[in-house]
């Protein structure tokens, strides 16, 4: 059986931190949690090691490891 690789731009039906069900888009990779839009506009986190225990794989290509903010 193959893992199913999840990437930035995927749906996914997943259980957040908070263990509330969310369907959404994947919005940023981050190092421990996928950030996940739903069809409200609201955000959520799910974590990479709940994803990767139950067969997923995490493209670590478009993982974002660090933000860098300026002061306009």
């Amino acid at each position: 059986m193959s893992k199913v690789m999840i990437v930035i731009g995927s749906i996914i039906d997943y259980p957040t931190v908070h263990n509330k069900k969310v369907v959404g888009k994947v919005e940023l990779i981050l190092e421990n949690t996928l950030l996940i839009r739903d069809s409200v506009d609201e955000t959520h986190l799910v974590l990479k090691s709940s994803l990767e225990q139950d067969g997923y794989s995490i493209d670590e290509k478009t993982y974002v490891n660090k933000r860098q903010f300026t002061n306009s």
